[in-house]
């Protein structure tokens, strides 16, 4: 067992996804940033079908008849507005940075920094978690803290430090 959990760490990647209304980033705790992009989603509806027309800033330069522009993580309440536009953000980030096929599915940590004070309720911990895992994550942790350094931590000692809590 010990074997197969090296041989997917070596193959995978470890990954930090942070989410503000206004951006949508994602670390390699191996290799920096590789994602940054507004989390904006133009969808184009003709008749019953709808399909994504562009994902990030791209977006904007969609906006036409029939085209509208979805930002998934913002709302006046909750983080997630949209949860079906949020798992397609995050599933394009994903492919950006994994290219190949034989690259393992990421273990990632995703991060709200917005609209969490008090913490965050199971529901919008499962939602996070349950977007990173549909996106094509292997195992999710989610994080609620001050700013993760992906220079100087792992994601062991994260889920290490959620864990011991």
């Amino acid at each position: 067992m010990k074997i197969i959990k090296s041989l997917f760490a070596k193959l995978g990647d470890d990954l930090l996804v942070e989410i503000t209304q206004e951006e949508l980033r994602i670390f390699s705790f191996s290799g920096g940033e590789k994602y940054r992009d507004e989390p904006l989603i133009a969808i184009e509806k003709t008749g019953d079908k709808v399909n994504v027309k562009a994902i990030g800033s791209d977006s904007r330069n969609c906006a036409g008849p029939g085209v509208e522009i979805h930002n998934p993580f913002k709302h006046q309440r909750s983080m997630v507005a949209s949860y079906a536009h949020a798992e397609k953000l995050l599933e394009h980030a994903f492919k950006s940075i994994y290219s190949s096929i034989f690259l393992a599915s990421p273990r990632v940590i995703m991060h709200q920094l917005e609209k969490n004070e008090g913490g965050l309720t199971d529901i919008e911990e499962r939602v996070l978690s349950e977007l990173a895992l549909r996106a094509g994550a292997r195992k999710v942790v989610v994080y609620q803290g001050d700013r993760i350094d992906p220079a100087r931590e792992t994601f062991d000692s994260i889920e290490s430090r959620i864990d011991a809590a």
